[in-house]
This record gives C-alpha cells, sequence and structure tokens, in this order.
C-alpha cells in the first residue's frame, strides 16, 4: 500500500510513518522543516517531500513529486506552540493563536486533500488526525469540530468512488491522571497509529465519516 503522511517533521508524523511502514506500507513523509523532514526520512529509510500544506503556493510547487497513485492520505498536523499563556493572551496574540490552530489543523487537511485526492486509488482511504485531547472552549476543540464536520462532509463525496474519510483524535482518556483500563497502557501516539492503520484496512471499509477517538478505554463522557 502506497501511503502519503503529512506532519512528518512532527514527533507524533514520525511514530504514525514508522507504524505504517512496520507494516510493510511504502511511505512518503512530507513537511515544511526540511531539517527535521530529512532526519526523519533518513531514521526511517523512506522517501520525503518538502512542503508547507498551509501554503497553496508551496503545494503547487511541489505538486511534480508527489507520487502518482496513493493507497491513504494521512494528515498529522503540525502545530507551531508558542508556549503562551492563553489567559494572558493580548487580541492580537489570541488571533494568531486561533488562526495557527486553524491552519495546521484544518486547512492543511483541506488544501492536502484537494490537490491529492485524485491520485488516491478507489477504496483508498483519508484519515486526519487530531494529536491533542483539547480542553472545552478552546481553540482547539472548536477547529476539532470543525475537522470533524468537514470530515463527515467529505466521507459523501469521496464514498463515490469508495474511499473511506475518518478523523482520528486524542480522547479524554489521555488525560493527565487515567492511565487506562489496562495494567499497561500504550502511548497515545502509538494508539493513534493502531487506529489509524486499522482504518487503512479491507476490515474497516463500512467505517467513514466518523470521528474516533483513543482513550485507553475511556468512555468520552466520563466525569473529570
Amino acid at each position: 500500500m502506497d501511503v502519503l503522511l503529512t506532519g512528518g517533521d512532527t514527533d507524533l508524523g514520525r511514530i504514525i510513518a514508522e507504524g505504517f511502514r512496520d507494516a510493510g506500507h511504502q511511505v512518503v513523509i512530507a513537511g515544511s522543516r526540511r531539517d527535521e523532514l530529512e532526519v526523519a526520512a533518513k531514521e526511517l529509510e523512506v522517501d520525503s517531500i518538502v512542503f508547507d500544506n498551509t501554503d497553496p503556493a508551496s503545494l503547487e510547487a511541489a505538486r511534480g513529486q508527489f507520487p502518482h497513485h496513493l493507497d491513504a492520505i494521512v494528515n498529522v498536523p503540525a502545530l507551531r506552540v508558542d508556549g503562551g499563556d492563553p489567559r494572558t493572551y493580548t487580541l492580537t496574540e489570541r488571533a494568531a493563536a486561533w488562526r495557527t490552530a486553524l491552519d495546521a489543523t484544518v486547512l492543511s487537511a483541506v488544501l492536502t486533500v484537494q490537490i491529492l485526492g485524485d491520485h488516491l486509488r478507489s477504496g483508498g482511504t483519508i484519515v486526519n488526525v487530531v494529536g491533542d485531547n483539547a480542553t472545552e472552549g478552546s481553540a482547539e476543540a472548536a477547529i476539532k469540530a470543525a475537522l470533524s464536520n468537514w470530515t463527515a462532509g467529505q466521507a459523501t463525496h469521496f464514498g463515490i468512488r469508495g474511499i473511506t474519510l475518518n478523523a482520528v483524535a486524542s480522547g479524554r482518556g489521555a488525560e493527565p491522571g487515567y492511565d487506562g483500563i489496562a495494567s499497561t497502557s500504550p502511548s497515545v501516539a502509538a494508539e493513534i497509529t493502531r487506529l489509524a492503520l486499522f482504518l487503512a484496512t479491507p476490515a474497516a471499509r463500512h467505517i467513514t465519516g466518523q470521528t474516533l477517538h483513543v482513550s485507553h478505554g475511556a468512555l468520552a463522557s466520563f466525569a473529570r
């Protein structure tokens, strides 16, 4: 299976790419930070493409490097965390934080799917990843909801070609203090990888338009 994974210049992207590679798939990773991407590609022994998928011009410039045929696209957001305290943001800082989160999580997926969607073979899959567990009322929570809605809508469009489209998100079980139902719980990144891999298999052809949470076995609505 031929897979293109964005956000390959992030820790989460590298872990997911490693999971697909270890499962025997042909993986190409993409990202905007050349140095980090090249290191990841060398360590994983996979090909890489440098582009910023929040920038239409960068995507167009890289068009000639894209694989002609793909079986899966995995969109991993490359968030740039500034480390500031949201409670002390000025209006300008708050606007920048929301726009950055929107671009990294939603716009990046929208533009990537638009330019690469025709490269997907019938029966392929698209997985949009939300790596962090968003707190209620935050920019990340609102943007996660936007991605979920867009994912559901696009599933109808791509379903005509037999392509599934889902979002995989970190759930409530990722909160500090919850160790999971197993004696040794896997990391959130490992759980996201396993679910993304499953969604790319024939066994998951009946699942599309959904936002699925990895949560160490916790219910989405468990009490704080």
